[in-house]
Protein backbone atom coordinates (compact mmCIF):
# COMPACT_ATOMS: atom_id res chain seq x y z
CA UNK A 1 0.00 0.00 0.00
CA UNK A 2 1.27 3.46 -0.88
CA UNK A 3 1.79 5.81 2.01
CA UNK A 4 -0.36 8.33 0.17
CA UNK A 5 -3.32 6.07 0.94
CA UNK A 6 -2.31 5.50 4.54
CA UNK A 7 -5.20 5.27 7.00
CA UNK A 8 -3.07 7.30 9.41
CA UNK A 9 -2.82 10.39 7.17
CA UNK A 10 -5.09 12.46 9.40
CA UNK A 11 -3.03 11.48 12.47
CA UNK A 12 0.33 12.56 11.07
CA UNK A 13 2.13 15.51 12.72
CA UNK A 14 -0.10 15.26 15.80
CA UNK A 15 0.41 13.93 19.31
CA UNK A 16 -1.73 10.84 18.62
CA UNK A 17 -0.51 7.62 20.36
CA UNK A 18 -1.23 4.48 18.25
CA UNK A 19 -2.38 1.20 19.82
CA UNK A 20 -0.33 -2.00 19.66
CA UNK A 21 -2.26 -3.29 16.66
CA UNK A 22 -1.86 0.05 14.88
CA UNK A 23 1.90 -0.02 15.50
CA UNK A 24 2.09 -3.39 13.71
CA UNK A 25 0.02 -2.00 10.87
CA UNK A 26 2.31 1.06 10.52
CA UNK A 27 5.42 -1.14 10.44
CA UNK A 28 3.88 -3.23 7.65
CA UNK A 29 3.08 -0.07 5.67
CA UNK A 30 6.71 1.10 5.85
CA UNK A 31 8.37 -2.06 4.48
CA UNK A 32 8.03 -1.28 0.77
CA UNK A 33 8.73 2.51 0.99
CA UNK A 34 11.90 1.89 3.04
CA UNK A 35 13.14 -0.64 0.46
CA UNK A 36 12.42 1.87 -2.32
CA UNK A 37 14.45 4.57 -0.52
CA UNK A 38 17.35 2.13 -0.21
CA UNK A 39 17.26 1.47 -3.98
CA UNK A 40 17.21 5.21 -4.70
CA UNK A 41 20.18 5.80 -2.37
CA UNK A 42 22.14 3.12 -4.23
CA UNK A 43 21.39 4.83 -7.57
CA UNK A 44 22.46 8.21 -6.14
CA UNK A 45 25.75 6.68 -4.96
CA UNK A 46 26.42 5.29 -8.46
CA UNK A 47 25.68 8.68 -10.05
CA UNK A 48 27.88 10.53 -7.55
CA UNK A 49 30.74 8.15 -8.34
CA UNK A 50 30.24 8.81 -12.06
CA UNK A 51 30.17 12.59 -11.45
CA UNK A 52 33.38 12.38 -9.42
CA UNK A 53 35.12 10.47 -12.22
CA UNK A 54 33.91 13.03 -14.79
CA UNK A 55 35.21 15.92 -12.66
CA UNK A 56 38.62 14.26 -12.47
CA UNK A 57 38.71 13.88 -16.27
CA UNK A 58 37.66 17.54 -16.65
CA UNK A 59 40.47 18.69 -14.36
CA UNK A 60 43.03 16.72 -16.36
CA UNK A 61 41.84 18.45 -19.53
CA UNK A 62 41.24 21.93 -18.05
CA UNK A 63 44.71 22.38 -16.55
CA UNK A 64 46.62 22.37 -19.86
CA UNK A 65 43.78 24.32 -21.52
CA UNK A 66 44.13 27.12 -18.93
CA UNK A 67 47.91 27.10 -19.32
CA UNK A 68 47.62 27.55 -23.10
CA UNK A 69 44.96 30.27 -22.74
CA UNK A 70 47.30 32.14 -20.40
CA UNK A 71 49.79 32.41 -23.26
CA UNK A 72 47.28 34.47 -25.28
CA UNK A 73 45.67 36.44 -22.40
CA UNK A 74 45.14 40.17 -23.17
CA UNK A 75 47.16 41.16 -20.10
CA UNK A 76 50.21 39.23 -21.38
CA UNK A 77 49.93 41.03 -24.72
CA UNK A 78 49.45 44.52 -23.21
CA UNK A 79 52.01 47.02 -24.55
CA UNK A 80 54.62 48.30 -22.15
CA UNK A 81 53.12 51.80 -21.87
CA UNK A 82 49.59 50.46 -21.30
CA UNK A 83 50.87 48.21 -18.52
CA UNK A 84 52.55 51.21 -16.93
CA UNK A 85 49.30 53.17 -16.96
CA UNK A 86 47.46 50.25 -15.36
CA UNK A 87 50.13 50.01 -12.66
CA UNK A 88 49.91 53.74 -11.93
CA UNK A 89 46.14 53.41 -11.51
CA UNK A 90 46.75 50.83 -8.77
CA UNK A 91 48.43 53.37 -6.49
CA UNK A 92 46.44 54.71 -3.50
CA UNK A 93 44.75 58.05 -4.15
CA UNK A 94 44.16 59.28 -0.58
CA UNK A 95 47.63 58.75 0.87
CA UNK A 96 51.19 58.02 -0.15
CA UNK A 97 52.15 54.50 -1.22
CA UNK A 98 52.81 52.07 1.64
CA UNK A 99 55.82 49.85 2.20
CA UNK A 100 53.56 46.81 2.03
CA UNK A 101 54.05 43.74 -0.16
CA UNK A 102 50.26 43.38 -0.38
CA UNK A 103 49.80 46.83 -1.96
CA UNK A 104 51.05 48.57 -5.07
CA UNK A 105 53.73 49.19 -6.05
CA UNK A 106 55.53 46.37 -4.19
CA UNK A 107 52.74 43.90 -4.94
CA UNK A 108 53.15 44.45 -8.69
CA UNK A 109 56.71 43.17 -8.53
CA UNK A 110 55.60 39.85 -7.02
CA UNK A 111 53.38 38.66 -9.90
CA UNK A 112 55.99 37.67 -12.49
CA UNK A 113 59.43 38.62 -13.79
CA UNK A 114 57.99 40.76 -16.60
CA UNK A 115 55.74 42.75 -14.26
CA UNK A 116 58.61 43.26 -11.85
CA UNK A 117 60.77 44.57 -14.67
CA UNK A 118 58.05 47.00 -15.77
CA UNK A 119 57.27 48.13 -12.21
CA UNK A 120 60.88 48.66 -11.20
CA UNK A 121 61.62 50.65 -14.35
CA UNK A 122 58.62 53.03 -13.94
CA UNK A 123 59.87 55.90 -11.74
CA UNK A 124 56.41 57.43 -11.21
CA UNK A 125 55.32 54.29 -9.35
CA UNK A 126 57.89 55.07 -6.68
CA UNK A 127 57.41 58.84 -6.48
CA UNK A 128 55.38 58.64 -3.25
CA UNK A 129 56.14 56.83 0.00
CA UNK A 130 54.87 56.70 3.57
CA UNK A 131 57.59 55.89 6.10
CA UNK A 132 55.94 54.31 9.18
CA UNK A 133 57.06 54.73 12.80
CA UNK A 134 58.69 52.31 15.19
CA UNK A 135 56.65 52.29 18.38
CA UNK A 136 59.60 52.16 20.78
CA UNK A 137 63.36 52.32 20.99
CA UNK A 138 63.69 48.57 21.59
CA UNK A 139 63.36 47.77 17.89
CA UNK A 140 66.51 45.80 16.95
CA UNK A 141 69.11 47.74 14.93
CA UNK A 142 68.90 45.27 12.04
CA UNK A 143 65.18 46.07 11.63
CA UNK A 144 65.90 49.78 11.46
CA UNK A 145 68.73 49.15 9.03
CA UNK A 146 66.42 47.02 6.90
CA UNK A 147 63.84 49.81 6.69
CA UNK A 148 66.56 52.28 5.73
CA UNK A 149 67.69 49.99 2.89
CA UNK A 150 64.12 49.52 1.64
CA UNK A 151 63.51 53.31 1.63
CA UNK A 152 66.82 53.93 -0.12
CA UNK A 153 66.03 51.37 -2.87
CA UNK A 154 62.49 52.78 -3.21
CA UNK A 155 63.69 56.35 -3.64
CA UNK A 156 66.39 55.24 -6.08
CA UNK A 157 63.71 53.70 -8.33
CA UNK A 158 61.93 57.09 -8.41
CA UNK A 159 64.83 58.40 -10.54
CA UNK A 160 64.33 62.17 -10.98
CA UNK A 161 60.56 62.31 -10.33
CA UNK A 162 59.16 64.88 -7.87
CA UNK A 163 58.56 63.16 -4.54
CA UNK A 164 55.62 62.97 -2.16
CA UNK A 165 56.79 61.76 1.27
CA UNK A 166 55.08 61.28 4.62
CA UNK A 167 57.14 60.53 7.72
CA UNK A 168 55.67 59.73 11.12
CA UNK A 169 57.60 58.99 14.29
CA UNK A 170 55.69 58.18 17.47
CA UNK A 171 58.67 58.42 19.83
CA UNK A 172 58.82 61.89 21.35
CA UNK A 173 62.48 61.50 22.26
CA UNK A 174 65.49 62.35 20.15
CA UNK A 175 67.90 59.44 19.71
CA UNK A 176 70.57 60.92 17.48
CA UNK A 177 70.52 61.71 13.80
CA UNK A 178 67.85 59.63 12.10
CA UNK A 179 69.28 58.03 8.96
CA UNK A 180 65.89 58.18 7.25
CA UNK A 181 65.69 61.92 7.88
CA UNK A 182 69.14 62.36 6.36
CA UNK A 183 68.05 60.34 3.31
CA UNK A 184 65.15 62.72 2.79
CA UNK A 185 67.32 65.78 3.26
CA UNK A 186 69.63 64.52 0.52
CA UNK A 187 66.66 64.40 -1.88
CA UNK A 188 65.05 67.66 -0.76
CA UNK A 189 65.33 69.32 -4.18
CA UNK A 190 62.86 66.77 -5.56
CA UNK A 191 60.29 67.14 -2.76
CA UNK A 192 56.83 68.15 -4.00
CA UNK A 193 54.79 67.16 -0.93
CA UNK A 194 56.14 66.63 2.58
CA UNK A 195 54.14 65.41 5.61
CA UNK A 196 56.03 65.32 8.91
CA UNK A 197 54.77 64.29 12.33
CA UNK A 198 56.99 63.71 15.33
CA UNK A 199 59.59 65.11 17.67
CA UNK A 200 60.72 68.58 16.58
CA UNK A 201 64.37 67.88 17.31
CA UNK A 202 64.21 64.70 15.26
CA UNK A 203 62.65 66.58 12.33
CA UNK A 204 64.99 69.56 12.69
CA UNK A 205 67.14 68.84 9.57
CA UNK A 206 64.00 68.91 7.39
CA UNK A 207 62.35 71.84 9.15
CA UNK A 208 65.45 73.97 8.57
CA UNK A 209 65.43 73.50 4.78
CA UNK A 210 65.15 76.82 2.96
CA UNK A 211 63.67 77.91 -0.39
CA UNK A 212 66.84 77.00 -2.25
CA UNK A 213 66.72 73.45 -0.80
CA UNK A 214 63.12 72.63 -1.82
CA UNK A 215 62.40 74.48 -5.09
CA UNK A 216 59.49 72.13 -6.03
CA UNK A 217 57.72 71.91 -2.67
CA UNK A 218 54.03 72.84 -2.87
CA UNK A 219 52.45 71.00 0.06
CA UNK A 220 53.57 70.79 3.70
CA UNK A 221 52.03 69.09 6.73
CA UNK A 222 53.85 69.57 10.03
CA UNK A 223 52.64 68.21 13.37
CA UNK A 224 54.76 68.42 16.52
CA UNK A 225 53.89 67.63 20.17
CA UNK A 226 52.09 70.30 22.21
CA UNK A 227 55.05 70.97 24.49
CA UNK A 228 57.40 71.86 21.62
CA UNK A 229 57.84 75.09 19.67
CA UNK A 230 60.10 74.22 16.75
CA UNK A 231 62.02 76.74 14.70
CA UNK A 232 61.54 76.28 10.99
CA UNK A 233 62.69 77.81 7.72
CA UNK A 234 60.74 75.53 5.39
CA UNK A 235 57.56 77.61 5.71
CA UNK A 236 59.19 80.51 3.86
CA UNK A 237 59.34 78.76 0.50
CA UNK A 238 57.73 80.79 -2.29
CA UNK A 239 56.22 77.74 -4.05
CA UNK A 240 54.02 76.72 -1.09
CA UNK A 241 50.27 76.58 -1.83
CA UNK A 242 48.98 73.86 0.55
CA UNK A 243 49.74 74.09 4.28
CA UNK A 244 48.56 71.93 7.20
CA UNK A 245 50.18 73.05 10.45
CA UNK A 246 49.73 71.77 14.03
CA UNK A 247 52.10 73.42 16.51
CA UNK A 248 52.07 74.65 20.08
CA UNK A 249 52.70 78.18 21.38
CA UNK A 250 52.91 79.66 17.90
CA UNK A 251 51.16 82.80 16.70
CA UNK A 252 50.06 81.75 13.17
CA UNK A 253 49.95 85.39 12.02
CA UNK A 254 53.64 85.75 12.76
CA UNK A 255 54.64 82.90 10.46
CA UNK A 256 56.60 83.95 7.35
CA UNK A 257 54.17 82.36 4.91
CA UNK A 258 53.40 83.23 1.28
CA UNK A 259 49.82 83.97 2.34
CA UNK A 260 48.54 85.34 -0.96
CA UNK A 261 49.31 82.18 -2.93
CA UNK A 262 47.90 79.62 -0.46
CA UNK A 263 44.97 77.65 -1.86
CA UNK A 264 44.57 75.14 0.99
CA UNK A 265 45.17 75.99 4.64
CA UNK A 266 44.68 74.27 7.98
CA UNK A 267 46.07 75.93 11.11
CA UNK A 268 45.93 74.42 14.59
CA UNK A 269 47.98 76.14 17.26
CA UNK A 270 46.70 75.43 20.73
CA UNK A 271 49.09 77.70 22.55
CA UNK A 272 50.07 77.21 26.18
CA UNK A 273 49.73 79.06 29.47
CA UNK A 274 52.83 80.72 30.90
CA UNK A 275 52.32 82.71 34.14
CA UNK A 276 48.55 82.61 33.58
CA UNK A 277 48.96 84.11 30.09
CA UNK A 278 48.16 82.04 27.01
CA UNK A 279 50.91 82.29 24.41
CA UNK A 280 50.35 81.37 20.78
CA UNK A 281 47.10 80.15 19.35
CA UNK A 282 44.48 82.02 17.40
CA UNK A 283 41.43 84.04 18.42
CA UNK A 284 38.55 84.78 16.09
CA UNK A 285 39.82 88.20 15.07
CA UNK A 286 43.13 86.54 14.19
CA UNK A 287 41.28 83.95 12.12
CA UNK A 288 39.64 86.76 10.16
CA UNK A 289 43.04 88.33 9.58
CA UNK A 290 44.26 84.99 8.20
CA UNK A 291 41.36 84.94 5.74
CA UNK A 292 42.11 88.49 4.62
CA UNK A 293 45.70 87.54 3.89
CA UNK A 294 44.68 84.61 1.65
CA UNK A 295 42.53 85.85 -1.26
CA UNK A 296 43.14 82.67 -3.30
CA UNK A 297 41.99 80.15 -0.70
CA UNK A 298 39.92 77.21 -1.92
CA UNK A 299 39.63 75.34 1.37
CA UNK A 300 40.44 76.44 4.91
CA UNK A 301 40.14 75.14 8.48
CA UNK A 302 41.11 77.37 11.40
CA UNK A 303 41.20 76.32 15.06
CA UNK A 304 40.07 79.07 17.42
CA UNK A 305 41.97 78.44 20.63
CA UNK A 306 41.90 81.79 22.41
CA UNK A 307 38.93 83.45 24.01
CA UNK A 308 37.31 86.28 22.07
CA UNK A 309 33.90 87.84 21.45
CA UNK A 310 33.53 88.44 17.73
CA UNK A 311 30.82 90.82 16.61
CA UNK A 312 30.58 89.54 13.05
CA UNK A 313 32.66 89.12 9.93
CA UNK A 314 34.20 92.26 8.39
CA UNK A 315 34.23 92.32 4.60
CA UNK A 316 36.30 89.42 3.28
CA UNK A 317 36.24 88.47 -0.41
CA UNK A 318 37.21 84.87 -1.21
CA UNK A 319 36.00 84.14 -4.76
CA UNK A 320 37.52 80.62 -4.96
CA UNK A 321 36.68 79.36 -1.47
CA UNK A 322 34.53 76.19 -1.44
CA UNK A 323 35.24 74.77 2.06
CA UNK A 324 35.51 76.74 5.31
CA UNK A 325 35.64 75.54 8.93
CA UNK A 326 35.98 77.42 12.22
CA UNK A 327 36.60 74.85 14.94
CA UNK A 328 37.89 74.81 18.49
CA UNK A 329 36.32 75.81 21.79
CA UNK A 330 36.90 79.50 22.34
CA UNK A 331 34.47 81.55 20.31
CA UNK A 332 30.84 82.56 20.51
CA UNK A 333 28.82 84.80 18.22
CA UNK A 334 26.80 87.50 19.95
CA UNK A 335 26.01 88.85 16.49
CA UNK A 336 26.54 87.52 12.98
CA UNK A 337 27.42 89.81 10.09
CA UNK A 338 26.80 88.88 6.46
CA UNK A 339 29.91 90.37 4.84
CA UNK A 340 31.70 87.16 3.87
CA UNK A 341 31.74 87.15 0.08
CA UNK A 342 32.35 83.57 -1.06
CA UNK A 343 30.15 82.84 -4.09
CA UNK A 344 31.52 79.31 -4.54
CA UNK A 345 31.23 78.21 -0.91
CA UNK A 346 29.90 74.65 -0.72
CA UNK A 347 30.76 73.53 2.82
CA UNK A 348 30.74 75.56 6.03
CA UNK A 349 31.45 74.20 9.50
CA UNK A 350 31.27 76.20 12.73
CA UNK A 351 32.19 74.52 15.99
CA UNK A 352 33.74 71.20 16.86
CA UNK A 353 31.07 68.95 15.37
CA UNK A 354 31.58 65.70 17.28
CA UNK A 355 28.68 63.48 16.18
CA UNK A 356 28.62 61.71 12.84
CA UNK A 357 30.99 62.10 9.94
CA UNK A 358 32.70 65.51 9.79
CA UNK A 359 33.88 65.13 6.20
CA UNK A 360 32.15 67.32 3.59
CA UNK A 361 31.49 64.31 1.35
CA UNK A 362 30.34 64.66 -2.24
CA UNK A 363 29.33 68.27 -2.91
CA UNK A 364 28.52 68.06 -6.63
CA UNK A 365 24.78 68.51 -6.12
CA UNK A 366 24.94 70.66 -2.98
CA UNK A 367 24.27 74.40 -3.01
CA UNK A 368 25.76 74.81 0.48
CA UNK A 369 26.25 72.24 3.22
CA UNK A 370 26.49 73.65 6.74
CA UNK A 371 27.58 71.73 9.87
CA UNK A 372 26.85 74.01 12.80
CA UNK A 373 27.13 73.85 16.57
CA UNK A 374 24.22 76.14 17.55
CA UNK A 375 25.75 76.73 20.98
CA UNK A 376 28.37 78.93 19.30
CA UNK A 377 25.53 81.42 18.75
CA UNK A 378 22.84 83.22 20.63
CA UNK A 379 19.29 82.59 19.43
CA UNK A 380 19.29 85.87 17.51
CA UNK A 381 22.75 85.44 15.97
CA UNK A 382 21.89 81.89 14.85
CA UNK A 383 18.86 83.27 13.04
CA UNK A 384 21.06 85.99 11.48
CA UNK A 385 23.52 83.35 10.37
CA UNK A 386 20.87 81.19 8.68
CA UNK A 387 19.36 84.24 6.99
CA UNK A 388 22.81 85.17 5.66
CA UNK A 389 23.11 81.89 3.74
CA UNK A 390 19.85 81.38 1.83
CA UNK A 391 21.54 78.80 -0.43
CA UNK A 392 21.94 76.22 2.37
CA UNK A 393 20.60 72.94 1.02
CA UNK A 394 22.10 70.57 3.63
CA UNK A 395 21.96 71.67 7.26
CA UNK A 396 23.21 69.75 10.28
CA UNK A 397 22.81 71.23 13.76
CA UNK A 398 24.82 69.30 16.34
CA UNK A 399 25.28 71.01 19.69
CA UNK A 400 28.18 70.27 22.00
CA UNK A 401 27.24 68.05 24.93
CA UNK A 402 28.19 70.64 27.50
CA UNK A 403 27.79 74.35 26.84
CA UNK A 404 27.82 77.38 29.13
CA UNK A 405 25.07 79.07 27.10
CA UNK A 406 23.07 76.40 25.28
CA UNK A 407 20.70 77.57 22.56
CA UNK A 408 17.21 76.11 22.72
CA UNK A 409 16.07 74.72 19.39
CA UNK A 410 12.45 74.70 20.47
CA UNK A 411 9.11 74.71 18.66
CA UNK A 412 9.50 78.43 17.92
CA UNK A 413 12.83 77.85 16.22
CA UNK A 414 11.68 74.95 14.03
CA UNK A 415 8.59 76.96 13.03
CA UNK A 416 10.88 79.56 11.39
CA UNK A 417 11.57 77.08 8.57
CA UNK A 418 7.90 77.22 7.55
CA UNK A 419 5.57 80.05 6.47
CA UNK A 420 5.74 82.99 6.74
CA UNK A 421 9.53 83.06 7.43
CA UNK A 422 10.56 80.14 5.15
CA UNK A 423 14.10 80.11 6.55
CA UNK A 424 16.65 78.42 4.22
CA UNK A 425 14.31 78.20 1.20
CA UNK A 426 16.61 75.80 -0.69
CA UNK A 427 16.82 73.32 2.19
CA UNK A 428 16.48 69.67 1.12
CA UNK A 429 18.38 67.83 3.90
CA UNK A 430 18.25 68.65 7.61
CA UNK A 431 19.73 66.72 10.52
CA UNK A 432 19.51 67.60 14.21
CA UNK A 433 21.48 65.53 16.72
CA UNK A 434 20.64 64.69 20.31
CA UNK A 435 21.90 67.77 22.10
CA UNK A 436 20.38 70.09 19.51
CA UNK A 437 16.88 68.67 18.96
CA UNK A 438 14.62 70.18 21.61
CA UNK A 439 11.36 70.71 19.73
CA UNK A 440 8.25 68.55 20.07
CA UNK A 441 7.07 65.78 17.74
CA UNK A 442 3.99 67.85 16.88
CA UNK A 443 6.20 70.77 15.82
CA UNK A 444 8.37 68.40 13.75
CA UNK A 445 5.29 67.10 11.94
CA UNK A 446 4.07 70.64 11.16
CA UNK A 447 7.56 71.59 9.95
CA UNK A 448 7.89 68.61 7.58
CA UNK A 449 4.41 69.05 6.10
CA UNK A 450 5.04 72.76 5.56
CA UNK A 451 8.39 72.16 3.83
CA UNK A 452 6.93 69.45 1.60
CA UNK A 453 4.49 72.06 0.20
CA UNK A 454 7.31 74.46 -0.71
CA UNK A 455 8.77 74.72 -4.26
CA UNK A 456 11.93 72.98 -2.98
CA UNK A 457 10.65 70.09 -0.83
CA UNK A 458 12.65 68.15 1.70
CA UNK A 459 14.41 64.94 0.68
CA UNK A 460 15.73 63.82 4.04
CA UNK A 461 14.94 64.61 7.68
CA UNK A 462 16.98 63.24 10.56
CA UNK A 463 16.61 63.94 14.27
CA UNK A 464 17.86 62.39 17.48
CA UNK A 465 16.04 63.32 20.68
CA UNK A 466 17.11 62.94 24.29
CA UNK A 467 13.53 62.14 25.28
CA UNK A 468 11.03 59.37 24.61
CA UNK A 469 8.57 59.60 21.72
CA UNK A 470 5.61 61.92 22.31
CA UNK A 471 3.80 61.33 19.02
CA UNK A 472 4.29 58.80 16.24
CA UNK A 473 4.69 61.06 13.20
CA UNK A 474 5.41 58.31 10.67
CA UNK A 475 1.77 57.44 9.73
CA UNK A 476 1.11 61.11 8.90
CA UNK A 477 4.20 61.18 6.65
CA UNK A 478 3.48 57.93 4.80
CA UNK A 479 2.45 59.59 1.53
CA UNK A 480 5.63 61.72 1.49
CA UNK A 481 7.79 58.70 2.29
CA UNK A 482 6.23 56.78 -0.61
CA UNK A 483 7.23 59.70 -2.84
CA UNK A 484 10.88 59.44 -1.75
CA UNK A 485 11.21 61.42 1.50
CA UNK A 486 13.63 59.82 3.97
CA UNK A 487 12.74 60.25 7.65
CA UNK A 488 15.10 58.96 10.34
CA UNK A 489 14.06 59.82 13.89
CA UNK A 490 15.59 58.34 17.05
CA UNK A 491 14.43 58.74 20.63
CA UNK A 492 15.94 58.08 24.03
CA UNK A 493 14.44 55.03 25.74
CA UNK A 494 11.97 55.56 28.55
CA UNK A 495 13.78 56.04 31.86
CA UNK A 496 11.33 53.61 33.54
CA UNK A 497 11.45 49.87 33.01
CA UNK A 498 9.42 47.03 34.53
CA UNK A 499 11.92 44.71 36.24
CA UNK A 500 10.32 41.52 37.62
CA UNK A 501 13.42 40.65 39.67
CA UNK A 502 13.41 43.94 41.61
CA UNK A 503 13.36 43.34 45.38
CA UNK A 504 14.68 39.79 45.33
CA UNK A 505 18.05 40.85 46.67
CA UNK A 506 16.35 42.54 49.66
CA UNK A 507 14.34 39.55 50.84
Amino acid sequence: MSLSNSPFTDRLNTNYVPSDSEILQIRALLVEPVEEVARINAQIAEMELAITQLKEKRTLLQTPIDAHKALISPMRLAPYDILQEIFLSCLPSKHNALIDFNDAPLLLGRVCRHWRSVAYSTPLLWSSIHIPPFDDLSVPPNIRLGLERVVAAWLERSASCPLSVSFFDSINRHFGSHALILQLVALSRRMRSLELSGDAELLHPLLQLGPEDVPLLKRILIKTPNHQTPSTNILQIPTLCDLNLTMSAVDPLSLPLPWSQLTSLRLESWGRRINHVREGGLDFDGALDVLRKCPNLEQCELYITKSSKPVGLPLIVLPRLHTLAFTGGWFHFEKWGSDLVAPNLRYLRIGQVVIGNNAPGALDHVSLKADIDPNRFTSSSLLEFLQSFPTISHLRLSAAMYAARPVSLDDGFIALFGPPHNLCPMLTHITLFAHAAGFSDAAALVFIKARMRMPTPLRRVGAEFRRPMELDIMPELRSFILDGLQVVVKYAPSPWKFKPQNGLDRL
